[in-house]
């Protein structure tokens, strides 16, 4: 009977726990998604019982998603489930793109993993050309040229430059995506993150 109760006691606590900290992490992302919903003239979305806040405006007439997940889950411009927590930029593209390609920062053991699946299967991953770039991110899926038109100079330099932690972009048919791991810290976080969506969406409209 004891056992019993300290496991109802644990998970009692657990639970607790659990809603203080999606309490504190809804009221960080509120607090910087009422200055972006000022600044980009957009409305937040406030969290619920399990979902946080989300914030949604327009960019040059293309409608921009912003938001996080505290556990693994979807978003619209990812196929596959993450684990959480992470944070997003979501932007809708006017047209299907017809493609479906991915970057992500290789770093530990997926960069070593990546050289070697390369020596082995050479052309297994798309390359831009630029050594720094094809060194520093493994990109999956989409043709070699829808590859190097995307990630076009000024974008890989701005993803080279990012500090944002296990970034990853993505083109999905019409939709632009935008993830790093844990929840954003700062505005700027979030800011870089728009604007790497928008020189996606820029790249995109810009491919022939």
């Amino acid at each position: 009977m004891t056992w019993w109760l300290v496991i109802g006691a644990v998970v009692i606590a657990a639970l607790m726990y659990g809603y203080w900290d999606h309490g504190k992490q809804s009221c960080h992302l509120a607090k910087l998604f009422a200055v972006l919903a000022a600044k980009h003239r957009g409305q937040v979305k406030k969290a619920g019982f399990l979902a946080l806040p989300q914030l949604r405006f327009e960019r040059d007439g293309r409608r921009v998603l912003v938001g996080a997940l505290a556990t693994s889950g979807q978003v619209a411009a990812g196929s596959s489930g993450y684990s959480g927590p992470f944070t997003f930029v979501d932007l809708e593209l006017p047209f299907d793109s017809g493609q479906k390609i991915r970057a992500e920062r290789a770093t530990g053991l997926d960069h070593h993993a990546g050289r070697i699946v390369e020596s082995v299967v050479p052309g297994r991953y798309p390359k831009t050309g630029h050594a720094a770039f094809d060194d520093a991110f493994r990109i999956a899926g989409g043709d070699p040229a829808f590859a190097i038109r995307l990630f076009g100079p000024e974008l890989r330099e701005r993803l080279l430059a990012s500090r944002l932690p296990r970034l990853r972009v993505r083109v999905v048919g019409s939709k632009v995506g935008v993830h790093s791991d844990g929840i954003a810290s700062t505005q700027s976080d979030l800011e870089e993150m728009i604007e790497i969506a928008a020189g996606l969406a820029e790249n995109c409209l810009a491919t022939p």
